[in-house]
């Protein structure tokens, strides 16, 4: 499937996933900021998607601003799944 992935180069995101000042260690891994965030959005957008709020101060509205995106929770998650299928292929 030859789907084309636009990430907004203006977003936050972006930002964390290009700054190597900013990785973190993940089991003794390193992992870029943005990527950690990717994975974490998906994860939180599908508790969302059924009606549960991830912690009391989380909001849709971080998420869209975060990564530059619109759109559903569904439509969110999907696009930040085919992200991470397109960042772990290449």
């Amino acid at each position: 499937m030859n789907t084309q992935i636009t990430i907004n180069g203006s977003s936050q995101f972006y930002a964390d996933l290009m700054d190597e000042s900013k990785d973190i260690n993940v089991n003794g891994a390193m992992m870029s900021k943005g990527y950690w965030n990717l994975i974490v959005s998906i994860r939180d957008l599908g508790l969302y998607e059924v009606g549960l709020k991830p912690n009391r101060n989380w909001k849709i509205s971080h998420v869209k601003a975060y990564f530059g995106i619109k759109g559903t929770a569904t439509q969110m998650r999907e696009e930040l799944k085919a992200i991470k299928d397109a960042l772990t292929q290449g």
